[in-house]
């Protein structure tokens, strides 16, 4: 065991190569980041680090333990607790994961953090957006290649709407994950009791209610859109007040929704569907 001296002069040691190499790192990404085709750059980094496994798409672990979740993208699910994934998602998740390995590789593992406002997500993971030292955004390029969905989960929203540009120019192109079926924008009639996780649903508002919970659209008579209390102050509420008989298309997780037999048809809350939304991004009027 070290004295008290060693232990004190060992962990400056540490921290002062931490930094040394943070800095080494930074000043590399600058040089690079000069270039006008960086997707997305960094605006500043917190931490360079290895990373040790990758886990999926948007997971990953580094050398010293920590999980880090990818901020502001999805990527289809290769492994689930609660569910049975379909063949062509989790054969697009292992796409994913390959390709952010390979990514990786392309850098000896080495990457650098900018953590994002909420330090942690609920699982204990660390939030952060990844870049390579030649200054590549590891989201952007995710998306980009038709491997990942831009998705903004507040009060994380730096870089949100350049993510937003990237996926239009991947979803235009048809580029990986835009092509099969799951991804494609549906109205609510095409949907179905099998149809659960990441959709795009374009609809008319019904109807609009408030609660102690928060504000409910309804579209098409059939899907309960839900944006709870906590989650009002990132939207224009009088926006959302004046939505009915707009037409709007809608993103997120859908979930098929119990229908409980003795409730009346007549009264809100008999939808077949929820998702719910936590940032405008979730929601666009078309007209």
């Amino acid at each position: 065991m070290c004295s008290a001296n060693e232990c004190w002069r060992g962990g400056i040691r540490y921290y002062s190569l931490k930094m040394l190499r943070t800095l080494l790192f930074v000043f590399s990404m600058i040089a690079c980041t000069a270039r006008a085709d960086v997707a997305c750059p960094p605006w500043h980094i917190d931490e360079s680090a290895r990373v040790n496994y990758v886990y999926d798409g948007d997971t990953l672990q580094l050398e010293d333990g920590r999980k880090i979740r990818l901020i502001g993208i999805d990527t289809p699910e290769v492994h689930s607790r609660y569910r049975v994934i379909p063949a062509d998602i989790k054969s697009q998740g292992e796409r994913a994961k390959a390709a952010l390995q390979r990514q990786l590789n392309t850098a000896d593992n080495h990457v650098g953090l900018a953590f994002g406002s909420q330090r942690l997500d609920r699982y204990g993971r660390t939030l952060a957006h990844v870049f390579l030292p030649d200054g590549t955004n590891v989201q952007a390029w995710l998306i980009e290649q038709g491997l990942a969905i831009a998705f903004t989960t507040p009060p994380s929203e730096r870089l949100a709407p350049c993510y937003q540009q990237r996926e239009a120019i991947a979803r235009k192109a048809e580029r990986g994950i835009w092509q099969m079926p799951q991804y494609q924008l549906k109205r609510v009639a095409q949907l179905n009791n099998k149809s659960r996780g990441f959709r795009r649903v374009q609809a008319d508002v019904s109807r609009i209610w408030q609660s102690s919970r928060g504000v409910t659209l309804l579209l098409d008579e059939a899907l309960e859109i839900r944006i709870y209390k906590a989650d009002l102050p990132n939207f224009n509420v009088h926006m959302l007040n004046n939505l009915q008989g707009k037409r709007v298309r809608v993103r997120g997780w859908l979930k098929p929704k119990k229908i409980q037999a003795n409730r009346s048809m007549n009264k809100p809350g008999k939808a077949l569907y929820r998702m719910t939304l936590r940032h405008p991004h979730g929601i666009k009027i078309i007209h």
